[in-house]
């Protein structure tokens, strides 16, 4: 009888006990859902390149300069180092032949390790040498920093490269970046990238996710920085254009 007793209260205590865990257990959780949807709550999430942190370089969390050379830097650096301008679209194409095979310009590969050539609408793919070169550093340091992220790679999207007088005319009834006077573009020695697309390396368009600082345009940035402070290159934030205007330097 006694046992039978003590086996009843001895179940009924257990049973006790694991009520109250239980209750406590459930009131835990309770508050971490109230802690999760005030968080929710007081949290803005944005869109893919809708981020305010992402519409400007940030030097809160990245290495970044200002990255505005003037233009009449770009123009001395095009001076020195690039090909006489093409006055026409026409002259270009009958001179073109010529300056590749003394090297004097060099073809952009269409299929490249590190960067893809947008839609060139007023632009050649061409470049002096030393312009080619510095776009393939600046392609492989890039992919560098993106591993350092633990990032897939991307590839850089080239969105202007050498222009005619005549199509830098035309630009620049279009495109407020572009001087009507002249550009470094002529001379063979700038190109863009863009700082708003970056292309996955397996071809599709990248899904819209939501970011707070975007994890393409600035380690592309650094990447420009330190080739700036190293005497690599000279570059310009284009607004407008969302692009990196960028041109060798010897």
């Amino acid at each position: 009888m006694r046992r039978s007793i003590l086996f009843s209260l001895y179940i009924f205590v257990i049973g006790f006990c694991t009520c109250l865990v239980m209750i406590a257990l459930a009131r835990s959780l309770g508050n971490n859902d109230k802690k999760e949807a005030k968080l929710s709550k007081n949290t803005t999430f944005y869109k893919l390149g809708q981020c305010p942190d992402c519409k400007v370089i940030s030097t809160r969390h990245w290495k970044v300069g200002k990255l505005r050379d003037n233009n009449d830097l770009h123009l001395v650096s095009g001076r020195l180092m690039g090909i006489e301008p093409f006055a026409s679209n026409a002259e270009m194409e009958e001179k073109l032949p010529g300056l590749l095979r003394r090297r004097k310009l060099k073809a952009l590969k269409e299929e490249a390790d590190t960067y893809r050539l947008k839609n060139l609408t007023h632009s050649e793919p061409y470049l002096v040498p030393k312009a080619v070169d510095l776009l393939e550093e600046i392609g492989e340091r890039f992919h560098d920093k993106l591993k350092e992220l633990n990032l897939p790679s991307y590839y850089l999207m080239v969105s202007s490269v050498l222009r005619t007088n005549e199509s830098q005319q035309g630009l620049g009834k279009r495109n407020v970046n572009a001087t009507k006077n002249e550009s470094s573009h002529i001379y063979g020695t700038s190109f863009d990238i863009s700082y708003k697309e970056f292309l996955p390396k397996h071809e599709k368009p990248a899904p819209e996710g939501f970011c707070r600082h975007d994890m393409m345009r600035h380690p592309l940035a650094e990447v420009l920085t330190e080739m700036s402070n190293e005497g690599r290159c000279l570059v310009v934030k284009e607004v407008k254009q969302a692009c990196f205007h960028i041109t060798v330097l010897e």
